[in-house]
């Protein structure tokens, strides 16, 4: 009967230590295909007194053409400029820890608040708008807005497809 015993408890060894090994890669790793949400202290940091470098996403799943820079001054107000462009003087601003808004009060065609959640894959910041997001984040990975790193940080996007 104890060799019994002993293999049924070997066996539940085995298996408890198998799950928990299965529990802590799938905890370790991001199960987000959009990348990790950046948020509170990081997302603060991120845009402060930084220059963001980007291009837009188009409609029809490539890259426009319009590149931009700009740059976050600490006192909340930015310079945006698209490639070939004059500057727009602009506001930016944390809202709930998660997301950063932006508006460009002189500009005739940009007059709303934009905001984005901000998410990092690998060494590239993707912006997602409010009606791509779930609860849990993008609704689609594909589905953003803009994507950028940070002038002097180093990194890069990935090469457009096409």
């Amino acid at each position: 009967m104890k060799p019994a015993i002993s293999l049924v408890c070997l066996l539940l060894f085995l298996s408890i230590s198998v799950l928990s090994k299965a529990r802590d890669s799938q905890h370790n790793r991001n199960p987000n295909p959009a990348g990790r949400w950046i948020k509170g202290d990081e997302l603060k940091a991120l845009f402060f007194n930084q220059t963001a470098i980007g291009e837009y996403h188009s409609v029809n799943g490539g890259i426009k053409s319009d590149q931009f820079t700009e740059y976050h001054r600490p006192d909340g107000t930015t310079d945006y400029i698209e490639l070939g462009q004059k500057t727009e003087k602009g506001l930016w601003w944390l809202v709930g820890g998660d997301r950063i808004c932006y508006r460009y009060p002189g500009n005739k065609v940009f007059n709303r608040t934009y905001c984005f959640f901000i998410f990092k894959r690998e060494q590239c910041y993707y912006n997602y708008s409010f009606g791509a997001m779930s609860l849990k984040g993008p609704r689609n990975p594909d589905w953003w807005t803009s994507r950028f790193i940070i002038k002097g940080k180093g990194g890069s996007c990935e090469a457009p497809v096409g």
